[in-house]
């Protein structure tokens, strides 16, 4: 039961979706910030958002 509620934690997901979506994004606007990589850009936002969530322990700012 552990195992499914890190699965579907708030870190993971931003992680595991936000990352890739972030990503993307910037490459589709050509917002790319130069010698850097897009997917390390993901990472901090989605993970930093994730890590937010999980420790509020909402997606929403009031809870």
């Amino acid at each position: 039961m552990k195992l499914l509620g890190f699965i579907f934690s708030p870190l993971v997901f931003g992680v595991a979706f936000l990352t890739p979506l972030i990503s993307q994004c910037l490459v589709a606007l050509n917002w790319q910030i130069p010698g850097v990589d897009t997917i390390w850009v993901g990472l901090i936002l989605g993970g930093g958002l994730g890590l937010m969530a999980h420790l509020r322990g909402s997606w929403f700012w009031v809870k």
